[in-house]
């Protein structure tokens, strides 16, 4: 009933927006409303569809990224209405995204969030918004290259596509799996495959990277993981050295990039990538118990925080066109509200105590020690003290340095303020309740 509620709202939607987007945005946020309520109610994709199954863990992740979705709906405005159809089909695709149990549907269903995230970045407006929307095209289109010749020969090794029944033996299976997962880093934006993302995330419209880097992201992260379990389990050295290799790889270059960077947009997108690092580590650490939780919690985590950055940059670049970070200097003169949940958002990006980001770093890098890996986890935390540089040095030009010009104060759109304060309801609320994700893991 949810697929079909987000689906419907999504067709019905494009008649309204263009001559009245407040409409467009209550029949929007009334879909992700009853979406979550079916959700709540049990009525997964497998009342409609086989191949579906919703355990806690899932049904959790599904109300985070509807509610998620609403925030972000809430602060579109101008030539960003489009986009809150896009995100209908998006939350629709995404549903069924997570609750696949069968590893044909979640290669489908995940070229279906492929095509739907180019629409999202085709909305351009200039030819900086172009570039960007082009290098995230041919980088999709590669990894769906990729991915579909590893799935062609894994086809050939294994006679059910169902999780639990999948054969995941042999040399070529392992082979198979290397290469889907090189298709699948493209989009978790894990170096070497990372270049599209650090330049599509600050080229596109930033609502649009607010979805792609948050939202997309954290649905493929989830997802991922619970498709490739099975193979993780399988091959536990293969698991440990990719992932770990990965993990260092990415964390360390992103991070030292980002410290040179000028445009927060480019910061922003390299701290994305590195955060990628981070939540490769559940990935490695699979044999743990808690991994499941760490993937999980770093999900919710990034879903909150990432967009409402992106969202928050959206509205000071349309207001006071802040590009670079000098463009910020007293910024919490001109935009108090905007200084503050971006501080905020910051904060938990860095994994600061009380916020989300802090309890998903923690949940994560616990499964590493747990499995064992405690190298990768000290490199992971000196890269996270490292990552608090630029993190900080952004809110020094907010709060520590004067303004270049003394312009109006600025205020927040009622429909951006509910939409920030949701998502900051979430990075607060799990930072400091680990419980829902820690009982709805217990079980995998």
């Amino acid at each position: 009933m949810s697929f079909i509620i987000l689906i419907a709202a999504g067709l019905l939607v494009p008649i309204f927006y263009r001559n009245n987007i407040v409409i467009a945005k209550i029949i929007a946020v009334l879909a992700f409303i009853l979406a979550a309520y079916f959700v709540f109610k049990g009525e997964s994709l497998n009342s409609i569809f086989p191949y579906f199954v919703a355990d806690d863990a899932t049904k959790l992740m599904e109300f985070v990224l509807l509610a998620t979705l609403a925030a972000v709906s809430l602060a579109l405005t101008g030539f960003e209405r489009p986009l809150i159809s896009q995100m209908l089909f998006l939350a629709g695709a995404s549903l069924a995204f997570l609750e696949t149990n069968n590893f044909f549907m979640f290669i489908v269903l995940f070229e279906v969030i492929a095509i739907i995230s180019y629409i999202l970045v085709a909305n351009i407006r200039n030819f900086y918004n172009a570039e960007g929307a082009i290098k995230a095209f041919i980088a999709g289109a590669v990894a769906s290259g990729i991915i579909l010749l590893g799935f062609a020969l894994f086809s050939f090794t294994t006679d059910s596509f169902i999780y639990s029944e999948m054969n995941v033996s042999g040399k070529f299976t392992l082979i198979a799996e290397a290469i889907m997962l090189a298709g699948i880093f493209y989009k978790l934006t894990v170096v070497p495959m990372h270049g599209w993302a650090a330049d599509a995330y600050s080229q596109v419209n930033h609502a649009a990277a607010a979805i792609l880097s948050g939202v997309i992201k954290s649905v493929v992260l989830f997802a991922t993981f619970k498709a490739f379990y099975k193979f993780l389990i399988a091959y536990p050295l293969a698991t440990v050295l990719i992932f770990s290799f990965f993990a260092i790889l990415t964390m360390t270059l992103a991070n030292f990039m980002a410290l040179w960077q000028k445009r927060i947009s480019k910061i922003l997108a390299y701290s994305s990538i590195a955060h990628s690092g981070y939540a490769l580590i559940p990935f490695a650490a699979a044999a743990s118990v808690y991994s499941y939780a760490g993937i999980l919690y770093y999900a919710v985590a990034y879903i909150f925080m990432q967009t409402s950055v992106f969202l928050l940059l959206n509205d000071l670049r349309r207001e006071l066109g802040v590009k670079y970070l000098d463009d910020i200097k007293g910024l919490y003169k001109k935009a108090p509200l905007h200084s503050l949940l971006f501080t905020i958002q910051l904060f938990s990006l860095a994994g600061i105590p009380l916020l989300a980001g802090f309890l998903s770093k923690a949940v994560a890098f616990y499964a590493g020690v747990d499995a064992g890996l405690w190298i990768i986890v000290l490199i992971a935390l000196l890269n996270s003290a490292l990552a608090v540089g630029y993190y900080v040095w952004i809110i020094k030009h907010i709060y520590f340095d004067e303004p270049k010009n003394n312009g109006e104060v600025i205020q927040m759109s009622t429909g951006s303020m509910i939409g920030q304060l949701i998502l900051l309801a979430g990075t607060i609320y799990f930072g400091i309740v680990a419980g829902d994700i820690m009982n709805a893991t217990i079980s995998f």
